[in-house]
């Protein structure tokens, strides 16, 4: 891996991973994340938080609900970005950011696989960046969802890859 990888961590806060049909995901996460930063990858850590001023619980971001899970935190050195829908690069910064570092490679795990994992993974990848998704390091809000979001993201030519040989990925696109 060079340096032109980063890793897109997508929403891992605290409820949005209750949503989650794996919980264990949290820990995977974790492990895939010091993976990539031993391997000098960016660390991106995203998180949602609601437009909506009636739903209190998502909109503030200095709540609860905007907070990232304690095992995912933002290290110092990290890049930490919101998201005001569900596709994180609806956010011109990650882009701009990523094109200023020169990241040609998006590596992805976050909750949940089938919206914002699947719809950054089709974003990044529309805007020319080499995606992967580390399939164990990202849950579903069900098994099936979950698995029916990895097969499309494949047959789309996103590279679907598990933690333990997830250093080094790129799409073959």
């Amino acid at each position: 891996m060079t340096t032109a990888t980063a890793l897109i961590e997508i929403d891992f806060q605290h409820w949005i991973v209750a949503l989650a049909h794996d919980r264990e995901v949290v820990g995977r996460a974790a492990l895939a994340r010091a993976r990539f930063r031993t391997e000098g990858a960016l660390v991106v850590c995203t998180r949602y938080v609601s437009t909506d001023p009636t739903d209190p619980m998502r909109s503030d971001p200095a709540g609860h609900g905007a907070s990232f899970h304690p095992a995912l935190a933002p290290d110092e050195g990290d890049l930490v970005l919101t998201k005001y829908d569900r596709d994180v690069f609806t956010n011109p910064d990650l882009n701009t950011n990523l094109r200023l570092r020169g990241i040609t490679d998006v590596v992805l795990t976050g909750v949940a696989t089938e919206h914002g994992v699947a719809l950054a993974a089709r974003s990044a990848r529309a805007l020319g960046y080499h995606v992967s998704v580390v399939a164990d390091a990202c849950a579903g809000t069900t098994v099936e969802s979950h698995r029916r979001a990895l097969v499309a993201m494949a047959e789309e030519g996103i590279t679907v890859v598990r933690a333990g040989t997830c250093v080094g990925v790129h799409s073959s696109t």
